[in-house]
């Protein structure tokens, strides 16, 4: 065995020699120019290295759960399970996209882009004992693309394949090199034990616990009621850089409650310690500082500079909601002022983009860089496009707002309905009816103000109140025609935008393109965004997605919140210098009173 071992070791050195020769080994990578922490670097800016370790760390969800496996369609995974395995790189979130080695110690990056090889961390290791290998990369990667979630084998599709070329190497080849995002990507992929899952259904629902790679095991499952995970206090991981002040808790736990109702006063009840409060009647009114201080609580907003964008999104494969007209002329009906005025305390801003309150934004007329990707399509696109600024509709239409009641029911025309009765009908004589599915008791209330706009209209909104997991599940099955929904938008969109608006999955189960866009025009430019060379051409491209989605009035823009309002126990603390793009929970710990 240790004439084996000595082999081995002798054969990865001997891997690493001609790769220094060829590539030089990269600590990081990042999709433009260097990254921001060098090699040897000690720690995050944004995470406290000498935070203390202990206590617990208790949070809330609504619904239930029915698996630990978070990277399949079927089920509702817990919530925690991404705390279970590790990732080749760890993302840093106080750059746009860096990614820093985790389970990949090293990395090689073709100059060409055509592949990327990872380095196994040698000290990697599953909670078991065993070691991580290249061949549990290449398993993983394999795993994930054949039976995972729409969104992996969609990731996964411009990658040829995974070859392991060491016992610590694992070599990606790529279908073409325009894909600049592609090993960044790979850098994501949650590493999966192949002694455990090989002879396992991985698609199975059911609370097996996993062999796993991560800071965290799971400790005690209540099913469907809530999940402790505990520190695993050998892991491998824990002095890594990347790692250095995070992962503070002893002991992560999840408490599912009925709804939100419910699970704010079980936050007063001190039942658990956290609570991201997108509620503005909860946060104004109720979080009084008597009441504050009377539970140990703090309340505080923390910046955020992710465009987290709710939407109005149709479902563009139901038969009325074809017609963009039809769609646009929705949008007249929603009342944000009233809404924002007499229901959120004025805490929200209106949304004009699906990435508002950003630098992705699109704004005023299409740039000269924005017009190169948009001229060749000008005969496909609406003429306003290139000629006014898009701008979102807000009407009163119950307080007699006849200009927007005018063009949204000129549009109405247009699109082959008429009023009868106060009802639109089409040429074969259906009513205009539409329904929209909701999970929460805020997003009832906006949906039934639109309803009462869109009477004004002859429009008739049945508004449907389903629980969690019938809202996920219906999702999935396409199963909606308007829904309340945030696009899980980053600072640095890339190939997960063909995944939100691709024509290649706008019918496949558990597709993340919830409009169902089919645009030859939004594949090309969503196609495009991965291959940007440089910041401002990257922001180019969004922009010049942005206004084609706009005009295409797929979704309607409502509302952003500038900041993350947050309420939390007193024993929780968190390092002054927060990560801008995430609320990075790790970087907090736990200060006994």
């Amino acid at each position: 065995m240790k004439r084996l071992l000595t082999g081995l070791h002798l054969l990865l050195l001997t891997t690493l020699v001609i790769a220094e020769d060829k590539i030089p080994l990269k600590h990081a990578i990042s999709l433009y120019g260097e990254p921001k922490y060098s090699a040897g670097f000690e720690h995050f800016d944004y995470a406290k290295p000498d935070a203390p370790k202990g206590g617990e760390f208790r949070q809330a969800a609504v619904g239930q759960f029915d698996t630990i496996t978070p990277y399949v369609d079927r089920g509702s995974a817990a919530a925690g399970s991404h705390l279970l395995y590790d990732t080749l790189l760890q993302r840093s979130w106080d750059e746009p996209l860096s990614k820093y080695g985790l389970i990949a110690e090293l990395i090689e990056l073709d100059p060409d882009n055509k592949w990327v090889a990872f380095h196994v961390n040698p000290k990697a290791r599953f909670n078991d004992g065993q070691p991580v290998t290249a061949s549990d990369v290449k398993f993983s990667f394999d795993l994930l693309r054949e039976k995972g979630s729409t969104f992996y084998r969609h990731f996964y599709s411009e990658i040829d394949k995974a070859e392991v070329t060491a016992p610590m190497r694992v070599l990606f080849t790529f279908k073409h090199n325009k894909n600049r995002e592609l090993p960044l990507i790979l850098g994501q992929m949650p590493i999966l034990p192949e002694h455990y899952w090989k002879t396992r259904d991985f698609t199975a629902s059911g609370f097996d616990v996993p062999v796993s790679s991560g800071p965290y095991q799971v400790e005690k499952i209540n099913a469907g009621r809530s999940i402790s995970f505990i520190r695993n206090k050998n892991y491998w991981g824990k002095d890594l850089a990347v790692n250095k002040g995070r992962h503070n808790f002893d002991r992560m736990i999840y408490e599912y409650y009925g709804n939100q109702s419910v699970l704010l006063q079980a936050l007063f009840n001190g039942e658990y310690d956290f609570k991201m409060v997108t509620e503005p009647s909860t946060w104004n009114s109720l979080l009084t500082t008597s009441r504050l201080e009377k539970n140990r609580l703090k309340q505080e907003t923390i910046q955020n500079h992710n465009p987290q964008t709710l939407t109005l999104t149709y479902n563009t494969r139901h038969k009325f909601l074809k017609d963009p007209q039809v769609r646009e002329s929705i949008g007249y009906a929603f009342n944000f002022q009233q809404l924002n005025k007499n229901l959120f305390y004025g805490m929200y801003r209106r949304a004009n983009s699906f990435f508002a309150g950003t630098e992705l934004a699109a704004r005023g007329l299409p740039t000269k860089e924005e017009l190169k990707w948009l001229t060749p399509w000008k005969t496909e696109l609406p003429a306003a496009l290139f000629e006014m600024p898009f701008s979102v509709p807000d009407s009163q239409l119950g307080s007699g707002d006849r200009v927007h009641k005018v063009k949204a029911l000129k549009l109405l025309k247009e699109a082959g309905w008429q009023i009868k009765g106060n009802q639109q009908i089409n040429k074969q004589g259906e009513p205009l009816v539409l329904s929209a599915l909701v999970s929460n008791a805020e997003h009832e209330k906006v949906l039934l103000s639109l309803k009462d706009g869109l009477n004004h209209l002859g429009i008739t909104l049945n508004v449907q109140r389903v629980d969690a997991l019938q809202m996920v599940a219906r999702i999935r099955e396409l199963d909606f025609e308007l829904v309340l929904h945030v696009y899980p938008h980053t600072a640095s969109p890339g190939t997960e935008q063909a995944s939100l608006w691709g024509s290649d999955t706008f019918m496949k189960h558990g597709t993340k393109n919830l409009s169902g866009a089919h645009s030859p025009v939004v594949d090309q430019i969503a196609q495009l965004i991965p291959s940007a060379t440089s910041r401002q051409e990257l922001l180019s491209m969004v922009h010049a997605l942005d206004r084609v989605l706009l005009w295409g009035h797929y979704a309607l823009p409502l509302w952003y919140m500038p900041s993350w309002p947050v309420v939390y126990r007193d024993t929780l603390k968190h390092p002054e210098n927060t990560s801008i793009y995430a609320l990075d929970l790790s970087t907090w710990w736990y200060e006994a009173k």
